[in-house]
């Protein structure tokens, strides 16, 4: 590339550090960060400036290189500004990466001898001990106990996982990180990645599978319903070879946005780790004061924690006794404690802060009632463990709920942000505790049911490993 072109990154959010890490495995310089949020415009992102996107017309022999989930907004907005030729576009990053020589040739190794099978299980992009990890790590541990060859692929900023986890953990550092994934694919060849974050792993994985088209296949796992992630997914859709979804209604929602062979796009229902179900509750169970549990990152994107004051405001205009237990860490903790104690409501609302993976089953058998008001989701495991634990499930209407909870018969489905109809279905079940243990306990036979991991994992092997 011209030594006299500005290279400019169109994002400064989370898609940054995937892009910065591309560059790096180039060898590729870049200059500034660009973004449409104003509060980003006087701070630096990785040692570069965030310049406003009004700025980049100051720069007539440039390269913009989109580093945002928003990939089709940003387009539009950059041809409206008549930069549009200026984009240079992430297969063009990718020819580059094609034209680096490798360190040895691999290129006449077999796939199809499957004994010899690598799986890489990406969690690279995780930011704690989430959903999309919890999944992955089951994944890695089912895969190993069958007799796979496993590793996963981790960041050295994670927290640690369980030892059984962790034995199977590979953990890259965000220096040359991309580079070192590479290495380690090539050294794990013939291999099939499983692709969970689209983030620097995938690059890695489509430079390697450019490389060796022979020894690399990706199974790419979409986890929620965001359209933004389908996007990120499919915007690279021919180094795919299958999909994998979460919910039966991300697969449909995948097949109608995406030309792909139905054959490719497979799901299963999640599978669930416990012993809780050998406990099924009776319907004559005896409940004093209600219990409601709600397990997740305090945050507004997705999870929309930040709605809980009011949905605490509007349990407390039904004026019944509740307990509500909420665990989790993240930016609404403080907000949501402030609250709590300004309105003395500290016998009725506890924060736990995050809670170990162990102690869930604990927690979800101590509540009568599974609260979540995400704005998106993909099939939520805590949904799951605290069904397997009778709890009854009062959620909003995101992927994955419709498949375990029909509305009055186990549970209850709210539209998103209705908060109040919420409290109105928690005051009811309140009402009628024979209710309430009846759907607990139909919660408890359909997770029992559906959610086999043995049988998770022989769908796996017979599907997407082969």
């Amino acid at each position: 590339m011209d030594g006299d072109c500005i290279v400019i990154l169109f994002g400064a959010g989370v898609y940054a550090k995937k892009y910065k890490a591309l560059l790096e495995y180039l060898n590729m310089e870049f200059d500034y960060f660009t973004d449409n949020d104003s509060s980003k415009w006087t701070m630096k992102l990785y040692g570069k400036p965030v310049i406003p996107p009004s700025r980049l017309k100051q720069f007539p022999k440039c390269k913009i290189i989109i580093s945002s989930t928003h990939e089709q907004a940003i387009r539009k907005q950059l041809a409206e500004m008549e930069l549009a030729d200026k984009i240079m576009s992430l297969e063009e990053l990718y020819h580059l990466c094609g034209q680096k020589m490798t360190k040895t040739d691999r290129s006449g190794l077999d796939i199809t001898v499957r004994d010899n099978v690598t799986v890489l299980v990406d969690m690279y992009e995780g930011i704690g001990w989430g959903g999309t990890e919890l999944w992955a790590a089951g994944l890695a541990f089912g895969l190993k106990s069958a007799g796979r060859n496993v590793l996963l692929i981790g960041g050295t900023e994670q927290p640690s996982l369980e030892a059984r986890y962790e034995t199977l953990t590979i953990r890259i550092t965000e220096h040359d990180t991309i580079m070192h994934m590479v290495e380690l694919m090539e050294q794990n060849l013939p291999c099939i990645f499983i692709n969970n974050f689209a983030g620097c792993a995938f690059m890695a994985a489509i430079i390697v599978k450019k490389k060796y088209p022979d020894s690399m296949h990706i199974v790419s796992v979409i986890h929620n319903d965001n359209p933004s992630l389908f996007d990120a997914h499919m915007m690279l859709s021919k180094y795919i070879e299958k999909i994998f979804c979460v919910s039966s209604q991300i697969r449909e929602h995948m097949q109608e946005q995406y030309v792909m062979p139905n054959q490719c796009c497979y799901f299963k229902e999640q599978p669930i780790e416990t012993d809780i179900l050998r406990e099924i509750r009776p319907d004559t169970q005896v409940y004093d004061v209600l219990r409601l549990g709600y397990a997740a990152r305090l945050v507004r994107q997705q999870k929309r924690a930040d709605l809980l004051i009011e949905f605490i405001k509007c349990l407390e205009e039904r004026g019944f006794d509740y307990i509500f237990q909420i665990a989790g860490e993240g930016e609404c903790r403080d907000m949501i404690m402030d609250y709590v104690r300004h309105h003395h409501l500290e016998r009725k609302v506890e924060l736990l802060g995050r809670l170990p993976k162990s102690e869930m089953q604990t927690f979800w058998k101590r509540q009568d009632i599974f609260i979540n008001i995400s704005e998106y989701e993909g099939t939520s495991l805590s949904m799951l463990e605290a069904m397997s634990c009778g709890c009854v499930p009062v959620v909003t209407d995101v992927s994955g709920a419709k498949e375990f909870i029909t509305h009055g018969e186990n549970g209850y489905i709210c539209d998103i942000g209705d908060l109040k109809m919420m409290a109105q279905y928690v005051a009811s079940l309140d009402n009628e505790r024979k209710k309430l243990a009846s759907f607990g306990r139909k919660c408890q036979i359909i997770i029992k049911e559906r959610c086999n991991p043995e049988e998770y994992i022989k769908y796996w092997i017979k599907n997407l490993l082969n």
